[in-house]
């Protein structure tokens, strides 16, 4: 690396194409850019001989490897591809994933006959050619997944345990994790409470929910120890998973561990139920009065309390730290003042233990309550009792400084300020402000990779695989790449992925890449907050009225600048546009003959999405806090979060009780981009804390929608 100045850089001219920018998570390519790279796969792909279709044989005769390539995807996944002999050999020789096309041909053929030892062979091999790429790894990970039910069936399961074993990245994938459970517990005649217990507590965290082969290890589990079943139901209903929820109720019902009329109307009916035993609540059975008590959190808030009170004395140590931490979580989030009484009642262990189905977001929420009622001596003992990897997160000790300063303690609090040095972060600014440090990431001194160093990325067989797979909208398989790629990397190395991203216009990828390094060496300011689209962005953010900073903000966080993306939940765009928004948008301006996939446009995404935040602006105080976590929350969650506030609140406080965890991050790192934009163009805030500001709970406020 070579010390450098900051320039000017070329992003600042270059239009950037739609198609050549990767996604940002799990985005998916804009369907407009789908349809003119294809042809009606649909149509070919029901036919059971496609590879005799005359437009077939022509199409795959071209010379477009992108198109060929998504079409022999969607035959992947429509289990199709084993109707076309070698598939690869309709790609050019260097085509980066024609080894992919292999790889699901290869695939294909093992589902189809997993007994077949000639294709196990084949498949090993391509393995060990590709024995340094992420391909193998993927290709390893999917043959467990094909293999593990006919190796359970086959007494095979070494083999399993084997492949397993080769895996890097992929060892505690959720299915590979619960498959060797089910196999283990299926043939193990006893299983003890404690092991049974520890299974159920790994297979209840979310990242398992909706998993069909940790669904089988609960219902094994439940068959061979009961008395895990009652425990489990607790945890599925907190989930909302109420139809699982359902089948362990059947259970407990047909094993006669719970009195089945009673038990199926507290469930099914719990208001119902309530209701008829309001009354003589205390004489119902205990396990069902604590399955109404979960059920009625999420239906009739004051009858969950009544019927968790009609408890007392009757619950054991751990029942009685989850139930009243449960209605203390509930209580929190939906910013009740009386959150903090509730987390009282379930004592110094509340939220933890087996029945407790999210014990970090409990103990989270009971900070958030005493940070909202501004009692610090209980902030400040409530994030000490955190598990330390808990206390140790960047809001947490910010917020235990911050609790230690009111209560007199000064010096303690800079020893936890000073823990949080990166000042790109949202907390990282405040505590830097707060210990009398510039909140600001520093463009001096900065490093760059050498010509030779980026031109050498070029080389690379992982970054430009993964390019590859950004430039036909395969963005989450594009991901896997580029981690894996640049995961042995150090910072030198890295940089150099990252400016070679940014000379591709992967800028995803050159954020994303550069913000490891800027943990170790100060890099170009532009490489981490580059503005793209600049004549447009200032166009259009000065015919709104709006801040160019706050949208360039927003941009870097909604999508890194990834014109052609669409997010899961179907936003489109540089700033992820639902369609809905972007109709009544356009009805608004009066554009008549609007089409859906206009929105990819990039005027138009841009146009619409400045329109929309002067609306949020309009209807939300002119607040850029609440207008930020309108445009991700929608502006009545947003009015009805700041009506209910007791006081005049700091900003700050205000941001880290926002109830979604998405649209809190979300804010937090909007705000801390503007900061950082603001910066690149030599405006001078000179305090992020004043920046903040205030958020009054009697500011007028609106949620009427007028552009």
């Amino acid at each position: 690396m070579q010390s450098k100045s900051i320039s000017s850089r070329f992003l600042k001219s270059v239009k950037l194409s739609m198609c050549v920018l990767g996604a940002v998570f799990l985005c998916t390519l804009a369907p407009s850019t789908l349809a003119a790279t294809s042809f009606n796969t649909t149509k070919i792909l029901k036919s059971s001989q496609p590879q005799n279709n005359a437009e077939v044989i022509e199409f795959l005769a071209g010379d477009d490897d992108k198109a060929k390539l998504l079409f022999f995807r969607e035959a992947f996944e429509k289990q199709k591809i084993h109707l076309f002999e070698k598939p690869q050999q309709y790609f050019e020789e260097n085509y980066p994933l024609k080894d992919y096309v292999q790889a699901w041909s290869l695939l294909a053929q093992v589902r189809s006959e997993p007994q077949n030892n000639q294709l196990q062979k084949e498949l090993q091999r391509f393995i060990e050619q590709h024995k340094n790429d992420y391909i193998a790894e993927r290709v390893k990970t999917d043959r467990i997944l094909i293999m593990a039910p006919y190796w359970d069936q086959n007494r095979q399961w070494t083999r399993f345990k084997s492949a397993r074993s080769q895996l890097q990245w992929n060892h505690s994938e959720p299915s590979i994790m619960c498959w060797d459970l089910f196999h283990r517990f299926r043939n193990q005649k006893n299983i003890s409470k404690t092991v049974a217990h520890d299974a159920l507590t790994l297979i209840n965290s979310p990242r398992y929910k909706g998993n069909a082969v940790c669904r089988k290890v609960s219902d094994i589990l439940i068959n061979k120890v009961p008395s895990t079943a009652f425990t489990r139901l607790v945890i599925l209903i907190q989930q909302g998973r109420i139809s699982e929820g359902k089948q362990v109720l059947n259970t407990l019902i047909k094993k006669k561990r719970l009195p089945a009329q009673a038990a199926r109307l507290a469930f099914n009916n719990p208001s119902r139920w309530y209701r008829i035993n309001r009354n003589k609540l205390s004489k119902q059975n205990k396990h069902v009065r604590i399955i109404a008590a979960y059920r009625l959190t999420s239906v009739h808030f004051d009858w969950a309390v009544k019927t968790a009170d009609s408890l007392q004395g009757k619950l054991n140590k751990q029942e009685k730290s989850a139930l009243w931490g449960r209605l203390g979580y509930v209580a929190a989030i939906g910013h009740d003042p009386k959150a903090l009484k509730w987390f009282e009642k379930g004592g110094p262990t509340v939220c933890t233990g087996p029945y407790s189905a999210l014990p970090n977001d409990c103990l989270e929420w009971r900070a958030r309550a005493a940070l909202r009622a501004q009692q610090w001596k209980t902030l400040n003992r409530y994030i000490a009792s955190m598990p330390a990897s808990l206390a140790k997160q960047d809001n947490w000790t910010y917020w235990r400084g911050r609790a230690l300063t009111q209560i007199g303690q000064k010096e303690s609090a800079q020893t936890y300020w000073q823990q949080l040095r990166s000042v790109r972060t949202f907390y990282g600014k405040l505590a830097h402000e707060a210990l009398g440090q510039s909140f600001y990431y520093s463009g001096n001194e900065t490093v760059e990779a050498t010509p030779e160093a980026i031109e050498a990325m070029g080389n690379n067989p992982g970054l430009l695989r993964a390019k590859a797979f950004y430039d036909v909208g395969m963005f989450y398989e594009g991901n896997l790449e580029w981690q894996w790629a640049i995961r042995t990397m150090n910072p030198a190395q890295l940089l150099a992925a990252s400016q070679w991203g940014e000379k591709h216009s992967l800028l995803h990828r050159a954020i994303n890449t550069a913000i490891k390094v800027a943990e170790h060496y100060p890099v170009e300011h532009e490489l981490l907050y580059p503005r793209p689209f600049e004549d447009e962005i200032e166009t259009y953010a000065k015919k709104a009225k709006v801040d160019t900073d706050w949208v360039f903000g927003l941009i870097r966080q909604e999508s890194r600048f990834i014109a052609a993306a669409q997010s899961n939940v179907g936003a489109n765009g540089l700033m992820q546009i639902m369609p809905a928004t972007a109709k009544w948008i356009a009805k608004g301006l009066g554009i008549e003959n609007f089409k859906s996939e206009d929105i990819y446009e990039i005027d138009t995404n841009i146009y619409f999405g400045t329109t929309y935040l002067r609306s949020l602006l309009d209807r939300l105080d002119n607040n850029i806090i609440l207008a930020t976590a309108g445009y991700n929350a929608g502006p009545n969650r947003a009015s009805r979060w700041q009506r209910s506030l007791p006081n005049v609140t700091e900003a700050a406080v205000f941001i880290e009780t926002i109830p979604f965890t998405e649209t809190r991050n979300y804010v937090q790192n909007v705000l801390a981009n503007t900061v950082e934009y603001a910066h690149g163009q030599n405006k001078t805030i000179k305090s992020f804390k004043d920046w903040l500001g205030v958020i009054d709970p009697e500011a007028d406020t609106s949620t009427e929608e007028k552009i």
